[in-house]
């Protein structure tokens, strides 16, 4: 065996490939082993599927054998190639190199040894929010043994050792699942990822959270603008706020009945006449977006308080949290001048 190629299909896909997945919540995604060799000067395929694309449509298709029909016994170790921890380069590093941000392979045991098995994006670690959209990559090794358990032959997919590469052949294979097709939705899909400031000097195609690797909330909301068409938004750190988008509301605080005020104008409530879904709010380098309005029975009430929601974390990776956990004052809402429909109901 020479190595192992891990390949995914949805529901109407026409057959699986190795490009990365991108799917809406709901949608199941498949994962395939598919074991590459060359038998009589020959390259072959062997796996669960009857072909595959080794790349995005229009690339090449190869034909893929049951493995049966060269050897019966086969294993296949499957491992999730997710970030170390929630929160990278803790030290602000201005120099941090975005390729030390830290992987490791967590070996699901749980999946048994079959060839096969459905797409499961949920990390295992503690520093990470369970939820049932985001990003995880996805290593197979291949494993054949005699009777007496003696290893005879082995191979693998790419794992930690290639999160970083550019090629998609030498990845980790990637599903990210969306909440939805808008903003609010294609955000989502960057949990799962770790909290890392870097330097927003990269190149748009060298930044990690493009990469879905790690970035800031800032950085995956810049993300998801470009992923639906600003292409000409380049990342930019928090500082710059003022420069990409309009400032809606200077300065406000939370008031001990949990409504937000005007700093400058102390009994004038932020309403949602001011502030929309899809505004970021500020406090200098920790930014969040603003997701839902709520009130205490649930509902909205067009008034910004304690209740509403907003995705961010407080230097962890995206969740969905309560605006009062890390917005209390001295806090700046922007809107970024590029917008989008954001379809406020589609909070999860």
């Amino acid at each position: 065996m020479e190595r192992v190629w891990v390949v995914s299909s949805r529901l109407g896909d026409d057959m699986a490939s190795i490009s990365p997945k991108e799917v809406f919540a709901g949608e199941p995604v498949n994962l395939y082993a598919v074991v590459e060799t060359t038998l009589h000067g020959r390259r072959r395929f062997f796996g669960p599927v009857d072909r595959m694309r080794l790349g995005e449509s229009g690339t090449e298709v190869v034909e893929v054998e049951a493995w049966s029909t060269w050897w019966n016994a086969l294993e296949i170790l499957w491992f999730k190639v997710e970030p170390v921890y929630g929160f990278d380069n803790e030290n602000f590093k201005s120099d941090f190199d975005p390729g030390d941000i830290r992987y490791n392979e967590t070996f699901m045991l749980a999946w048994g040894f079959r060839d096969q098995h459905a797409a499961d994006t949920m990390p295992t670690g503690d520093d990470f929010p369970r939820v049932d959209v985001g990003t995880m990559r996805f290593k197979a090794q291949a494993v054949v043994r005699d009777v007496r358990d003696r290893v005879l032959d082995e191979a693998a997919s790419p794992g930690l050792e290639g999160v970083h590469a550019t090629m998609i052949a030498e990845q980790p294979h990637r599903v990210t699942v969306r909440a939805s097709g808008d903003a609010l939705g294609i955000i989502q899909g960057y949990a799962g990822l770790p909290y890392v400031p870097v330097n927003n000097d990269l190149l748009a195609s060298a930044h990690p959270a493009g990469r879905f690797i790690g970035g800031t909330i800032l950085d995956f909301w810049i993300a998801t603008q470009r992923a639906l068409g600003a292409t000409d938004m380049q990342f930019f750190g928090w500082g710059e706020l003022g420069e990409w988008g309009t400032t809606v509301v200077e300065e406000m605080f939370l008031a001990e009945d949990g409504i937000y005020y005007y700093t400058y104008d102390p009994v004038r409530p932020v309403t949602f006449d001011e502030v929309q879904v899809g505004d970021l709010l500020s406090i200098e380098d920790h930014v969040g977006v603003l997701y839902q309005d709520r009130s205490p029975g649930g509902g909205g009430d067009g008034v910004l308080n304690k209740w509403d929601r907003l995705l961010g974390g407080y230097f962890e990776p995206l969740r969905d949290m309560p605006v009062e956990e890390a917005f209390h004052s001295g806090i700046t809402v922007y809107r970024l001048a590029v917008q989008v429909d954001l379809g406020a109901d589609v909070a999860r």
